[in-house]
């Protein structure tokens, strides 16, 4: 009788789980991106990032005396930093 009961609850499962992606093939709505841009990036010195570690990827950029590092896991979490370098706006994405 449990060997039924949990055959019949796996045929359940199975029909809830491709019934609904049914219903969202049909949605043609697109959806808004859950990302949150930085727009107004805080800096700090190389020797104050003990918040990083050896592993870390950092997504760089440098022009003449300038050079910054984003992290790629803060760029992750936020899909876009909005920043900018002498010459003008530059937008830095992951």
């Amino acid at each position: 009788m449990t060997i039924n009961f949990i055959r019949s609850m796996m045929t359940v499962a199975a029909v809830a789980v491709i019934c609904p992606s049914s219903a969202f093939a049909q949605n043609t709505t697109p959806q808004a991106m859950p990302y949150t841009t930085v727009d107004h990036p805080q800096f700090v010195s190389a020797s104050q990032t003990t918040f990083l570690s050896k592993g870390d990827i950092l997504i760089g950029i440098s022009n003449g005396d300038v050079a910054k590092a984003y992290p790629a896991a803060i760029l992750a979490q936020h899909g876009c930093v909005q920043d900018q370098m002498a010459e003008g706006p530059i937008a830095v994405t992951w």
